[in-house]
């Protein structure tokens, strides 16, 4: 995965409607800190750039290369996981 990827969660993984829990096929996952806003973006129409764009407005003063870092980290693990395709 990198800037240009395009992620998308995987079948028969959702978000939780109220909580911040990723829904996947064998269970649920807990999401901490701001995972919870990097996946409410992944809607497999926007690329890394986007969503990294979106979250900036969200989080004001956050360094553009930490966020780009961070995003795609998570996004990576999520794929190795395979609850994230791009």
């Amino acid at each position: 995965m990198d800037v240009n990827s395009i992620p998308k969660l995987a079948p028969g993984c959702r978000l939780h409607a109220t909580e911040p829990i990723l829904l996947v096929p064998e269970g649920t996952l807990n999401l901490a800190g701001p995972a919870h806003d990097v996946l409410t973006q992944v809607d497999g129409k926007q690329s890394v750039t986007a969503i990294v764009d979106q979250l900036l407005s969200q989080y004001c003063g956050a360094p553009r290369e930490t966020m780009l870092e961070d995003t795609l980290g998570l996004l990576q693990r999520m794929e190795e996981r395979g609850v994230v395709r791009s």
